[in-house]
């Protein structure tokens, strides 16, 4: 049996059993015709989703039998992009776990997400790091231990390719999470960071610790995007931040923090940084409670951050006279390309400045997430969504 933290239902010596109703033989040709299906010439994007699996099998996935045509296919068709999710990967086969990693070198993006991988993995993955050519990796979901935690880093720091790391709800926790910040600071290449849901284990989150962790990550200023949503921040923790968008001389580009408890504060502390500094082009705080005072920050401040070009704020509990003089300010000198404001507070007056906009072609429908319409009941217009 698989030994794992969630083994597989099979015995892997064992014959398969004639599952009832229709079941087809899984094969390489079959994975080539799906492939097929979804990708273009040359058939370079290899996508695998369990579910989808079962469903047109008509059986459960076999984490050793069928795990092995997925790899045999990959090793014969050399790919360039791989998505792979909710697989669960055994190490009764160490040959198999091998021939996998060998697999991934060629590849340039990898996703493999809400996967379940044995600590050998990892090994093969940073023993094999130096050759790979990979891009872009993504784990999100896929639960990470201490010691895995510690061999990604070391990956990170062999690997000369890598610009892009996602460990999105993996698990980590306040304390783990400072090793893969470490490998981020000296890594060569790594210049995008998604670290959502981080964890406090038995503890409650110490963002004062995470803050600090990246105030060091974000002094290198090799860091071009980061994302750090559900990680219960608080204003302070926006402070170190703040600082290092208003360097003039900083290269990043992109931050999403949304779901956090920054509040107004942390809006004023973001906002005044980037007018400052005016290298950020795109800034995510939906849900993150900054209110009619946050607004009011956000209104003050947008047409100073000379690059901003995507702003979310959706469900911030703005009132209509913040979300009013955000919209205001669009008919100022303001090179926004997408503004999302649903879910806060509107009135009449709101839907107006939106006719107004949209009329005058100063703002594209693509623009806002908001349009307006006549409401015969009210006799007056109000403000609808946009999708």
């Amino acid at each position: 049996m698989c030994e794992v933290v969630l083994p597989c239902e099979y015995n892997p010596k064992a014959c398969p059993s004639p599952a009832a109703g229709k079941s087809r033989l899984f094969t390489i040709l079959l994975l080539y015709c799906w492939q097929r299906e979804y990708d273009k010439r040359p058939y370079r994007q290899f996508q695998f989703k369990r579910l989808m699996f079962e469903e047109r099998i008509g059986r459960k996935y076999h984490c050793i039998r069928d795990f092995r045509v997925i790899v045999n296919y990959l090793l014969r068709r050399p790919q360039l992009a791989i998505k792979i999710s909710s697989l669960i990967v055994s190490n009764w086969d160490a040959g198999l776990l091998k021939d996998f990693v060998c697999s991934l070198i060629p590849v340039w993006y990898i996703e493999l997400n809400l996967m379940r991988f044995p600590h050998e993995f990892f090994v093969m993955l940073r023993l094999n790091a130096a050759k790979m050519n990979v891009s872009q990796l993504s784990l999100e979901g896929t639960p990470l231990t201490d010691d895995d935690v510690r061999i990604l880093r070391e990956f990170l720091l062999v690997s000369k390719t890598l610009r892009r790391l996602n460990v999105s709800s993996c698990s980590l926790t306040q304390f783990n999470f400072a090793l893969i910040a470490d490998g981020v600071y000296k890594s060569s290449g790594v210049r995008r960071l998604s670290a959502n849901r981080l964890l406090g284990m038995s503890l409650s989150l110490d963002t004062e610790k995470i803050a600090s962790v990246l105030s060091s990550l974000l002094m290198q200023n090799t860091l071009w995007a980061l994302s750090l949503e559900h990680c219960e921040l608080t204003a302070q923790d926006m402070i170190p931040i703040a600082e290092h968008l208003a360097r003039t001389n900083s290269k990043f580009r992109r931050l999403r923090i949304a779901c956090n408890k920054i509040g107004p504060d942390g809006a004023f502390f973001l906002l005044r940084g980037m007018s400052i500094g005016g290298n950020l082009e795109l800034l995510d705080m939906s849900y993150c409670s900054i209110g009619t005072h946050g607004g009011e920050w956000v209104a003050k401040y947008l047409t100073s951050c000379r690059r901003l070009q995507i702003l979310h704020l959706n469900y911030n509990d703005m009132g209509p006279e913040a979300v009013n003089l955000i919209l205001l300010s669009m008919k100022k000198q303001c090179k926004l390309e997408r503004l999302t404001l649903y879910g806060n507070h509107f009135d009449s007056r709101s839907a107006m400045i939106v006719r107004r906009l949209l009329d005058a072609d100063v703002v594209l429908h693509s623009e806002l997430d908001i349009s307006y319409t006549y409401d015969e009941a009210l006799q007056d217009y109000r403000v609808v969504p946009w999708r």
